[in-house]
């Protein structure tokens, strides 16, 4: 994760690192067809390509703005505990 969270963008073929990349705040070009994580790649921070256009997918992918806080705030363990008292 440090190499993730000290990168400019991500290429990758790994299903966990399209996640990953996303709790980093950083957008990944995915060298697959398809994605189990298809919502990544609605809000704009993953890119489906081919290897042929990974270079096209990159130059994309870096002038798309993306939705943040697809999966909450990532407070959800003090909200509960605050809610337990």
């Amino acid at each position: 994760m440090g190499l993730v969270k000290h990168s400019w963008k991500l290429i990758t073929d790994s299903g966990g690192l399209q996640k990953e990349s996303y709790f980093a705040g950083k957008q990944a070009v995915v060298v697959m067809p398809d994605t189990g994580w298809i919502e990544l790649v609605d809000v704009g921070i993953n890119c489906l390509t081919s290897p042929e256009m990974i270079r096209d997918s990159l130059l994309l992918i870096h002038e798309t703005k993306y939705e943040k806080g697809l999966y909450g705030s990532g407070n959800a363990a003090a909200e509960i505990a605050s809610l337990l008292g």
